[in-house]
């Protein structure tokens, strides 16, 4: 649930064979050159990049926290950024610094008219920045220490975002400058991570090991259900972000600190049971070092890709669950991919190293 702080001393690169753990798990090969090669840069200014974007110029954004959310920040840290880099130039082209009653942005929407939207958990607000009138505002979501964490934006307009103190999700109206929030099935859920499937249904990620549940709420009559991963989860099972895979509209989703990413077969999905969830092991590199699985993403030739902070490496899996994972070292050492990755249209995986201060790429 919380991340850690523990750094990787090196990565030791192995080849390694993983044993059937659960229903469907291939083997692992860890790469040290492959057809994916990574570079990476250091954010113009700030530290702890966190969530990333892409513009419709296939620009990527990156939010710049200043601080590292364990899963709060000092009350003294100041304001965040947000970062804008070109590929075809593989050049920073602009930092926005939030104004000074602001907080730290963690992760990063576009809506269809260009302006880039985030949550701020620190001081229980969602921002809204405007690279045109190069304007920011801000609204406080109505529970107090909710702790506004994902955010992700559905094909009506609406800004959905999960309240990551609390058991709820929450939306926003930014033609009515409204709130809706909804409370989760399950108490103390810490929803984490949120995405919009193709049917603008809403899914999401229930954080708390004990709980470690995926959640979907169906818009037309704001039913919650809830998807279990396993009857009795283990305390490193903690849900982190999701995404849909845009082949099938499956969804997929990391696993904390058990080593694992996960998908949920919607065709054989049933709320309440976990009947269509399969879980897929990889072998950590580093048998010593622990894991934490974060980000992830499925580029359109259903490949998954995630990344593992704590391994410090970023890794691909085939979205039809078999075949064998394959994982890559990040470009820098202890460098600590996180929640920043995201795959852009034209399949490059990129991801933000938290703790080189530092914007990576893969292709």
């Amino acid at each position: 649930m919380r991340k850690t702080k523990t750094l990787l001393s090196m990565i030791v690169l192995v080849v390694c064979v993983a044993g059937a753990l659960f229903a469907s798990i291939g083997h692992s090969v860890f790469a040290q050159q492959a057809t994916v090669t990574a570079q990476d840069w250091y954010i113009p200014s700030g530290q702890e990049p966190w969530g990333t974007a892409f513009d419709s110029s296939g620009h990527v954004w990156v939010a710049v926290t200043g601080c590292d959310p364990t899963p709060t920040c000092s009350n003294t840290t100041p304001p965040g950024k947000i970062e804008e880099f070109d590929p075809t130039t593989s050049s920073w082209l602009a930092t926005y610094q939030l104004p000074a009653n602001y907080a730290q942005p963690l992760f990063l929407a576009f809506n269809k008219i260009g302006r880039i939207w985030f949550a701020m958990p620190m001081n229980n607000s969602i921002g809204m920045f405007d690279p045109v009138k190069k304007v920011f505002k801000e609204w406080v979501v109505p529970t107090a220490n909710a702790g506004p964490w994902d955010i992700t934006i559905d094909h009506n307009g609406l800004i959905w975002f999960t309240e990551h103190y609390t058991d709820k999700i929450g939306s926003f109206s930014p033609s009515k400058h409204t709130f809706t929030e909804y409370t989760t099935p399950t108490a103390n859920s810490l929803p984490y991570g949120i995405v919009v499937d193709a049917q603008n249904r809403i899914w999401f990620t229930e954080n708390n090991p004990a709980v470690a549940r995926i959640g979907e709420l169906i818009q037309f009559n704001h039913l919650i259900k809830e998807y279990t991963i396993r009857a009795n989860p283990p305390s490193g099972l903690t849900p982190h972000l999701l995404t849909v895979d845009p082949k099938n509209g499956n969804i997929w989703w990391t696993e904390g600190f058990v080593g694992m990413i996960a998908m949920l077969n919607l065709k054989l999905a049933r709320p309440g049971t976990n009947k269509g969830v399969t879980e897929y092991s990889y072998t950590l590199p580093c048998s010593t070092c622990g894991s934490h699985t974060s980000a992830i993403s499925v580029d359109s030739n259903g490949i998954v890709w995630f990344d593992d902070s704590v391994q410090n490496i970023f890794g691909s899996f085939p979205d039809t669950g078999t075949g064998s994972f394959t994982l890559y070292p990040a470009p820098t050492l202890n460098g600590h991919p996180h929640d920043g990755l995201r795959v852009d249209s034209q399949n490059r995986v990129w991801f933000t190293e938290e703790f080189a201060n530092k914007l990576a790429e893969a292709q």
